[in-house]
């Protein structure tokens, strides 16, 4: 069983992608108001998408305004019997 803490990859991820180290992540915290631009955003879906082995539609990635909805977003991508935690 896989588990997935979002906040970790999150801050994993941005700082590999665009060099930003974000501290303080909750599930309200809105992904536009971090500084990321759209190829740094872009990156790390593509991150989570190569960690995780799973794809995100572009149709649900544009429902994705915080953290807390992409977490939901790979919860429903992510193989059965794994855990996504915050």
């Amino acid at each position: 069983m896989a588990t997935v803490h979002i906040p970790s990859l999150f801050q994993q991820a941005a700082l590999e992608v665009s060099g930003k180290k974000l501290d303080n992540l909750s599930g309200a915290t809105v992904i536009s108001k971090l500084g990321l631009d759209s190829v740094a955003v872009m990156e790390l879906v593509a991150h989570f998408e190569e960690k995780l082995n799973i794809r995100m539609p572009d149709e649900e990635l544009a429902k994705v305004q915080t953290v807390a909805d992409l977490g939901g977003l790979v919860k429903r991508l992510m193989p059965a019997g794994s855990e996504v935690t915050w």
